[in-house]
Formats: C-alpha cells, sequence, structure tokens
C-alpha cells in the first residue's frame, strides 16, 4: 500500500472514531409514558427545562454635594452643562458629543477651543448670577450639572422632572467625588477612576518636586479685580498649596472670592 493510500486510510478511520464517540457520548432522552393520555413526555438528561435568564436593568442612584439623591434608569444621554467645572469634566471623561447646554461666554476658555470648538456654538444657558431656567428646561436634557451655589435653580429643574447634579468641587476629594458622580451618572465609571489615577499620580509628581524646597507666598489676583481673591473654599487654593506655595488669603474661609483692601494685600 502507498503512503498516500495508508494515510487516507488511518484518516479515514481517525473520522469514524470520532463520529461513533459523539454518538456514544449523546444522552438519550427519558420517555415518560402518560397512562391517561399515552403521550410521550420528553424531559432534559437532567429532569429540568434551561429558562432564559433576564437581568433587569438597576438603577443608577447618584448622592450629589446638596446632599440630593438622583436616579437614572439608564446613563445620560444629553447633558446640559452651567459650569466651566463640570464642562470641563465633560471634557476630560470623553462625553463633549453628549452636551447640548453650556454656560454662557465659551469662547473666553481657551481649552473649549482646542479641545471641543463644536462647544462654542452650543445653545447657552447662563451664568452663575443670570441662570436661563427656561431656556435649559427647553432643550429637555437626561442631565443638567450646576454649582452648588445654584440650588434654587437645581430644585426649580427638579419640579420640572429634569435630573439635576449640583457639585462644588472646590478641594481635592470634592473634585474626585464631582468626577465619580459625573462618571456613575453616565455611565463611564472606568473613564472616571483612571482619570482620578491620572491626576492623583501628577500631584505626587508635584509633591516630590516641591518636597523640601521653601513654600513660596503666594497671591492669587481676580480677572475682573485685582483685588478679589480666591480664599481657602476655593480650588486655587488647592493648586496654589500642591504646587509648593502658600495661599495668602488661605485664612479666609467664610466665602468664595473675597474682596479686600490695598492694607490687607500688603498686610
Amino acid at each position: 500500500m502507498s503512503l498516500r493510500k495508508s494515510l487516507k486510510s488511518i484518516a479515514l478511520l481517525l473520522v469514524l472514531i470520532m463520529v461513533f464517540s459523539v454518538v456514544g457520548c449523546t444522552p438519550k432522552p427519558v420517555e415518560d409514558v402518560n397512562e391517561d393520555n399515552n403521550t410521550d413526555v420528553v424531559e432534559e438528561p437532567n429532569g429540568e427545562e434551561e429558562e432564559d435568564v433576564v437581568e433587569e436593568p438597576s438603577e443608577i442612584v447618584v448622592t450629589d454635594h446638596l446632599g440630593r439623591e438622583i436616579i437614572f434608569d439608564k446613563p445620560a444621554e444629553t447633558i446640559v452643562s452651567g459650569y466651566y467645572i463640570s464642562s470641563s469634566i465633560l471634557l476630560a471623561l470623553g462625553l463633549k458629543d453628549r452636551v447640548i447646554g453650556l454656560e454662557a461666554k465659551p469662547e473666553k476658555r481657551p481649552i473649549y477651543a482646542l479641545a471641543a470648538p463644536e462647544f462654542l456654538e452650543l445653545p447657552s444657558v447662563g451664568t452663575m448670577k443670570e441662570f436661563d431656567l427656561e431656556g435649559t428646561a427647553a432643550l429637555n436634557p437626561d442631565l443638567v450639572i450646576l454649582s452648588v451655589r445654584l440650588k434654587d435653580s437645581a430644585e426649580s429643574l427638579e419640579k420640572l422632572g429634569i435630573k439635576v447634579i449640583a457639585i462644588n468641587p472646590e478641594s481635592m476629594e470634592e473634585l474626585e467625588e464631582a468626577i465619580d458622580m459625573i462618571g456613575k451618572a453616565t455611565g463611564n465609571e472606568d473613564r472616571a477612576e483612571s482619570l482620578k489615577a491620572y491626576y492623583n499620580e501628577k500631584t505626587s509628581e508635584l509633591e516630590k518636586l516641591t518636597q523640601g524646597k521653601e513654600k513660596k507666598n503666594v497671591y492669587l489676583g481676580g480677572n475682573s479685580d485685582f483685588l478679589t481673591t480666591a480664599s481657602k473654599k476655593m480650588y486655587q487654593d488647592t493648586l496654589i498649596t500642591n504646587a509648593g506655595g502658600n495661599n495668602v488669603a488661605g485664612e479666609i474661609d467664610d466665602t468664595y472670592w473675597a474682596t479686600i483692601s490695598y492694607e490687607q494685600l500688603i498686610q
């Protein structure tokens, strides 16, 4: 017998062995004869019928910085951000395509032109001092994100059936909490964790750079008025501290932006 014929014979033999093995291992159905109607009932080998398990979608519950519980049936797909901090967080989480409304004057934020030029064309929902409640409601978003300083507006929108998360990211801990809230409400918790990890990594690098260095006294003047400065309640205080500085207005803790005199500045 030639080598080719031998290989063919061996291959055929293997196929036959596999076929008989499958047939031999297949469990036979058990016939249960019902004596009343002589109907054959075929049962599964384990005597149980398999059922498809359908998992019910779970609710998404977010507790914001006003202590309010906001419940979502599904991740928010359309978002209005009335606060530039939340807008920046949305950018960092890769959610710019979900934003349908934005705080006023986005052209004054260079980051938008660089990372999301489409933000410049979005409907404006006003400012902290003049928030556009009706304009926001008209957009019918799944989620509105505001500063805690717009508590009244948040409550008004809530009465209209619109979900609102109020954030107060004025410390490192509160910033991470705000990222968690937005990540959870939008179904982007993994991206939120990555963002926090990156931020903490860079903060650690800053600590190493400034360790053992003399702290410099820093005064941070406001955009609109040089004698308006960031108090201890502002995130700018954290930035100065992380950079190895000492915020000279850090002892002011009864307001956000504090207005001082020239005498206080010199002191």
